[in-house]
């Protein structure tokens, strides 16, 4: 831990702890145990209820000195406390904000959490679901139907970051046999994910034979 990092972690407690965690404070009392990141910071609050540390997100905005709408905050599962990312940028909090939800984690069932060695049936239904759902958005756009371009480029994030997620526990073949199935043209694919599943150039691909 450098001296700069040091001396930028205690600029932000003292903020914290004048302006937020003071008696006349939106919060007063709250620790926070922060980190400092290359496009801001973020950190664990804890000492008040997870509800009034999302109302003061505007607050803590102000005395950070950071634009409106650039704090993300998201209440832990394991307790009431929060956890907040504060981006010296808007569209870094938006970006944040658009990460694909769910991800494919090997559960069993949904909500039921569990570690998992390989895919699920759960893993394989949700990704085939998600591979259906862009094949329509895909299909729409390339026949000129009117397009939710929003809703497009969440389809196809979303798809990707499943993709990624199913290969950490699975074959690319097993991959690329089910967006085969689905129907999946190669050219609608990023060309990393094409290429790391070795997916058929053909525009339409055969479909692989159950063994």
């Amino acid at each position: 831990m450098t001296d700069e990092y040091r001396q930028s972690r205690a600029d932000l407690l003292v903020v914290w702890e004048r302006a937020i965690a003071g008696e006349d404070g939106p919060l007063p009392g709250t620790v926070l145990e922060p980190l400092i990141t290359p496009q801001g910071w973020c950190g664990h609050v804890h000492g008040q209820h997870a509800i009034k540390v999302m109302a003061a997100v505007e607050a803590i905005s102000q005395a950070y000195g950071l634009p409106a709408g650039s704090i993300v905050a998201r209440t832990l599962a394991a307790d009431d406390d929060v956890f907040i990312w504060a981006y010296n940028t808007r569209s870094g909090a938006d970006y944040h904000l658009r990460w694909p939800h769910p991800v494919l984690d090997g559960s069993e069932f949904v909500d039921i959490k569990r570690e998992s060695a390989g895919t699920t049936l759960l893993d394989l239904v949700q990704l085939t679901a998600w591979a259906r759902a862009y094949k329509e958005s895909w299909q729409a756009i390339r026949s000129g139907r009117p397009v939710d371009v929003e809703q497009f480029a969440r389809r196809l994030n979303r798809l990707r970051a499943g993709i990624l997620d199913i290969l950490t526990r699975t074959t690319p073949r097993q991959v690329r046999e089910l967006l085969v199935r689905v129907g999946i043209d190669r050219e609608s694919l990023p060309g990393d994910l094409a290429d790391v599943i070795d997916y058929p150039l053909d525009r339409d691909p055969t479909i692989p034979i159950p063994r």
